[in-house]
């Protein structure tokens, strides 16, 4: 039986490690925190369960196909609710919109903003249905070559659906240019690392697959599901360890053989799959003879997305008014983002994300109570800023901004607080720079055959997988990650006969 080791047991590493297992490899998973998640993690205390990480599922057909590949069924074993609204949008001057994803509703709450816009909205949809497509095609596939990525027919798609261009501004043609509608429709970017002012038009697909393929909440909350992937490996025999981080990939005449513990321990193996932070894994455990197409050099010349400053909070109220999820837009949008990506300051009047899964989920607080979730997106520790000092000036403009959302005492009935800031990214999960939402942004040239690929071309028996490789960043990508990489170890490891 052939022996697979993977490094990191956030989302990307369980999926592997399932899917190894199901195909006949014994596989164990070391992790360095106390539990399995990666960006994907909880904190309970006091009563209150949090989700750390990503808060909301999309494209949840991701999940489903894994569950498949291993005999499962994912909404069986998982109790799932869809979001409608996926969002409530707030804007600095008081107002609101309501993002649907039934899209008669979507049309009432444009018109709302922007009488007539209901036309340029059904457009909007329709062309990012087109890129969503397109986008899939790029997304779906392992890379070995450029040729994989030229394609004549793709390249006149492309152009013809104007997905090069770029995307705030593609998005604010299609409304008029009403500002309000333009924040609305183009700021899934940010999930990616990428300011929606210098993210390809191509990204709007996101915004389609949020409306049009839906937004779903697992009770429980997002690590639910890991809990469920943890549970399901451990019924198949695999074994994790936490609290156990590797320090060295070890290499022999250019071949994997395992790794070497922080403890001294060393394991051998016949292959090696890295779920830790791509740039991490090349930096840290690989010596420098082995990754010589990953220089320090070439990977400081890298663009790394932005960090995260997140706030928790318990409250001893309910707020009827407030929706699952919400987003908070600055008046001077553009100034905002700049400052993160551009300037690497602290933004002067943050935008932010705004989850109250309470709504949905009251089991996640004491009975009577609310748990409020705030990410505000932040420059990475490229900005050097010293965080002691920033950490409460955030905090307190997030308050007073939520003051006037949720309520003017809500200070008052704040019952328990805990807060995640950039430096925190870095130490607990070795994330480059303190990157929240995943290390690499998603420009076009780390996109596709551009992107890191998920297999050292210089160490035999080495793959990678999670957000740092192809497709991307978010869940769903590192769920079709986890399938790629297991279609090349099938391949290369001549194993076809297990996939039929």
């Amino acid at each position: 039986m052939k022996k697979a080791i993977i490094i990191g047991a956030g989302m990307g590493g369980l999926a592997t490690a399932l899917r190894l297992r199901h195909l006949g490899f014994e596989v164990v998973v070391l992790e360095k925190q106390a539990q399995p998640g990666g960006r994907s993690n909880v904190i309970q205390e006091d009563g209150y369960r949090v989700d750390t990480g990503p808060t909301i599922l999309v494209m949840k057909n991701t999940f489903e196909e894994l569950y498949r590949s291993i005999g499962q069924d994912f909404e069986q074993r998982l109790k799932l609710v869809q979001l409608d609204p996926n969002y409530r949008i707030y804007y600095h001057d008081g107002t609101s919109l309501d993002l649907f994803s039934n899209m008669a509703r979507l049309a009432q709450e444009v018109e709302k903003v922007a009488p007539g816009s209901a036309q340029r909205l059904f457009r909007f949809i329709g062309e990012s249905a087109k890129k969503y497509e397109l986008g899939m095609d790029f997304v779906d596939r392992n890379y070995a070559r450029i040729t994989d990525l030229a394609n004549p027919e793709a390249g006149w798609r492309l152009l013809r659906t104007s997905a090069h261009q770029n995307l705030y501004r593609q998005v604010a043609r299609f409304f008029n240019f009403n500002d309000k509608l333009a924040k609305a429709f183009s700021f899934h970017s940010m999930f990616l690392g990428l300011s929606p002012f210098d993210a390809l038009a191509m990204y709007s697909l996101i915004t389609y697959a949020d409306l049009a393929l839906g937004m779903w909440y697992p009770k429980g909350g997002i690590y639910s599901i890991v809990e469920d992937m943890v549970s399901l490996a451990l019924g198949m025999g695999i074994e994790i360890r936490t609290q156990a981080p590797v320090e060295q990939i070890c290499v022999e005449n250019g071949r994997v053989q395992g790794v070497a513990l922080a403890s001294g321990e060393r394991l051998g193996a016949d292959l090696v799959i890295s779920n830790a932070d791509l740039p991490y894994t090349y930096r840290k455990l690989l010596a420098p003879q082995f990754r010589k197409a990953y220089s320090d050099h070439r990977l400081g010349r890298m663009h790394y997305a932005c960090s995260g400053f997140l706030m928790y909070l318990g409250v001893d109220r309910i707020y009827p008014h407030l929706r699952h999820q919400s987003l908070y837009f600055a008046e001077d949008y553009k100034a905002n983002l700049d400052a993160i990506f551009k300037y690497k300051t602290l933004p002067e009047d943050p935008s932010f994300h705004l989850s109250v899964p309470t709504v949905t989920d009251p089991s996640l607080a004491p009975a009577g109570h609310s748990l409020i979730y705030v990410l505000a997106p932040m420059p990475n520790l490229d900005a050097k800023l010293d965080w002691e000092t920033a950490a409460p000036l955030v905090r307190e403009k997030l308050l007073n901004r939520l003051e006037k959302i949720i309520a003017p005492d809500l200070r008052r009935h704040i019952v328990w607080e805990r807060q995640y800031i950039p430096p925190d990214w870095e130490r607990d999960i070795n994330a480059p720079l303190g990157t929240a939402f995943g290390s690499l942004s998603q420009g076009f040239f780390q996109s596709a055959y551009f992107r890191p690929h998920n297999k050292s071309y210089e160490v035999e028996g080495l793959y990678f997988v999670g957000q740092g490789t192809y497709p991307g960043i978010g869940m769903p990508m590192v769920m079709i990650s986890s399938r790629l990489v297991t279609e090349r170890i099938v391949k290369e490891w001549k194993l076809s006969s297990l996939l039929s």
